[in-house]
């Protein structure tokens, strides 16, 4: 079926994009990055973007002032990964622990640092894409990397500064933008093994005041058989209209806008009793998501800028069985912002910023089904909450820079809370490096499923769930050696996590698995490591390590949580071959044995999945400027292992493909 000619959704959102883009067409200078704005790009910035950390602030700051450790992908590497899913590449990064429930399109949940799927805040252009359908988690399993032009990775708890999402960590999505003046686009069509297709098609305008770009991508594939027996496939389809523009009302007065909408077919099989692993059965989820975001930013004579944002994200998920609807789902968040500005320099040495903001957010639950002797599936939910936050960054003269935050929350279903977040990173003595420090507090708010159920017959929910509380402490240290040929770095960082939601919980009473908080702390503690090599102008190697120590409290003492690895290791190759217009890149991540649980006996057991090694390699081979061909490999070195108990992965994969661009 042909998702673009047959979702109504989709249409519409390809006639705003349309216009919008009409819009943006009047000649117009590009905008210089403003301090509010993270997704704001122009030719002469580009290379300066790439530097520039929108996470660890609300206003963007150079990697010198960071208290933290970020990881960062530029158009230049996503363009060299030839990576058709963004998940993927992220499992080349050790502090990541990916978790998908078999081939493309099955459920992708991101762990940062050990933490929970939901707890890792996910922006795109600096609007919020964690749905509250899907547990307020956001799923990788939808996000292409032809959609994506910059990624930004940055573990650690913010939630001071970004709100309940983000307690263990936020990585930030970028549009992708036009680069030159007038118009210009590109097509892009690749295929592979399992029947696999895919094509992305772009067309942009830049002009003297404003610039605007959209994106049509289609993923297509047959897929492969995700039960451990059995030979169906199970395929997967989707289609994904991304748009972003920015456009100067006058040298004061600007906004930016973000669309993104995804229309999916997700095949599936279920898992029955009594082992509840998944065997070959015919079931279907379709989805439909889409993410409308609008910014203005005015700048004073007295150099105060303020910004109003204003986003809205809808969710829809229709659950099929054996060729009939069974239940859906639906999620909306609406959120809107006011944030304040302003750089000066009084008492202190140096230069200060001060940033206030006030934003409140309403989001919606609604779940429909048929009743059964458990219950009944069919409720709507809201929760509302409010938050204004204060944020002060001073950096010394002597190149020092201090970061203090304080967030208040109310909340209309939780106890109000406040929370902090207090950072400093500093140039050491004698050239020895940079170190930082960072101490924060935040809280993630339950979610509806857990408070409310899933379809009563699967999941009992606990609307007396406490929000979870993390205090976490983070020691780094940065080096460059040999005029840059090596860089080093070093960080420690410990958590602990009160009231933690175990998803697990057995009730006597129904029979039913629930949600409950646990009554003692959970740990996590983690070392990581990241050298960098440049050997030359075109080539960069990245070897990483992270270990981590992540557990729980049970009834017999404290257990391992489910899904981490405890070692995880990454090498990363990006290498241009001299005197060939071929470049080369190579990604080879190690994951070690996690824990998971086995619902076939009663209680659950847990089991051990195998550590496993994956390496992706890509080339790319620039036939003439504006025409490339290119080839990518997955799984070459390991051909079966589990993400998650009971499901396989997708193997071993080719694909091929070319991209012309237009101007």
């Amino acid at each position: 079926m042909n998702l673009l000619k047959s979702r109504g959704g989709v249409r519409a959102a390809l006639r705003a994009s349309a216009r919008a883009l009409i819009l943006l067409t009047t000649p117009l200078p590009i905008l210089a990055a403003t301090a509010a704005d993270p997704s704001d790009s122009s030719e002469d910035t580009a290379a300066m973007e790439d530097e520039i950390i929108v996470l660890g602030s609300r206003t963007p700051l150079a990697p010198s002032a960071l208290a933290g450790s970020s990881t960062r992908f530029g158009p230049a590497e996503l363009a060299a990964a030839q990576q058709p899913f963004v998940a993927d590449l992220l499992r080349t990064v050790p502090t990541m622990n990916i978790s998908r429930s078999g081939g493309f399109g099955g459920l992708t949940q991101v762990r940062m640092r050990g933490s929970e799927a939901n707890h890792t805040l996910v922006l795109l252009d600096g609007f919020e894409l964690n749905d509250p359908a899907n547990g307020s988690e956001y799923d990788f399993a939808h996000l292409r990397g032809t959609s994506i032009e910059r990624i930004e990775i940055l573990p650690g708890p913010v939630g001071a500064l970004w709100g309940s999402d983000a307690v263990a960590g936020a990585i930030a999505l970028s549009t992708p933008r036009a680069r030159r003046d007038g118009p210009q686009g590109s097509v892009r069509l690749a295929g592979g093994e399992h029947g696999t297709f895919e094509g992305t098609v772009r067309a942009a305008h830049r002009g003297a005041r404003g610039d605007g770009m959209l994106t049509l991508d289609r993923f297509n594939t047959n897929g492969t058989n995700v039960a451990r027996v059995g030979r169906e496939r199970d395929g997967y389809a989707s289609d994904t209209v991304t748009f972003g523009g920015t456009y100067l009302v006058s040298d004061q007065f600007s906004l930016h806008a973000t669309l993104r909408h995804v229309d999916a077919e997700v095949e599936f099989d279920p898992s029955p009793f009594p082992a509840f692993i998944p065997a070959d059965g015919d079931r279907e989820t379709e989805l439909k998501r889409t993410l409308l975001g609008l910014r203005g930013e005015y700048e004073t004579a007295g150099g105060w800028i303020h910004a109003l944002g204003l986003e809205r994200l809808a969710s829809e998920y229709d659950d099929i069985a054996d060729g009939a609807r069974t239940s859906g789902r639906e999620g909306e968040r609406q959120r809107a912002f006011l944030r304040s500005t302003i750089d000066y320099a009084a008492a202190l040495p140096g230069t200060q910023r001060l940033t206030l903001l006030a934003e409140i957010e309403r989001e919606d639950f609604k779940q429909d089904g048929a009743a059964t002797a458990f219950g009944d599936p069919n409720q709507t939910q809201d929760l509302e909450h409010r938050s204004v936050l204060a944020e002060w960054r001073w950096q010394t003269d002597s190149g020092a820079h201090l970061t203090a935050a304080i967030r208040q929350d109310w909340n209309d279903a939780f106890d109000d809370t406040t929370h902090f977040r207090f950072a400093a990173r500093t140039p050491l003595p004698a050239a020895l490096g940079d170190a930082w420090a960072s101490w924060a507090s935040a809280s993630k708010n339950p979610g509806f499923v857990e408070r409310f159920g899933f379809t009563p017959d699967t999941f009992l929910g606990n609307a007396d769930l406490r929000p979870e509380k993390s205090r976490a402490f983070e020691l780094g240290w940065t080096r460059t050696f040999a005029d840059g040929v090596f860089d080093a770095e070093f960080v420690w960082h410990r958590t602990r996590l009160e009231d933690e939601i175990n998803g697990f919980a057995f009730d006597p009473g129904t029979g039913l698995f629930t949600a409950a908080n646990n009554d003692r702390n959970s740990h996590r503690d983690g070392i990581e490591t990241r050298v960098t090599i440049r050997p030359d102008a075109g080539t960069t190697i990245i070897l990483s390590h992270a270990w981590l120590d992540a557990d729980e409290p049970d009834a017999t003492g404290r257990v391992r949580e489910i899904r981490r690895a405890r070692h995880a290791a990454g090498i990363n190759l990006l290498h241009e071959v001299s005197g060939w217009p071929l470049t080369l890149r190579a990604d080879l991540a190690y994951v070690g044995d996690r824990d998971d649980r086995d619902f076939a006996t009663f209680p659950a057991t847990d089991v051990t999945l195998d550590d496993f090694v994956t390496l992706g390699v890509a080339l790319t081979w620039r036939v003439r400027p504006g025409f490339d061909l290119f080839a990518r490999g997955d799984g070459v070195l390991t051909q079966d292992y589990e993400d998650v108990f009971g499901y396989a992965s997708p193997g071993q994969t080719l694909r091929v493909g070319f991209e012309y661009r237009m101007r």
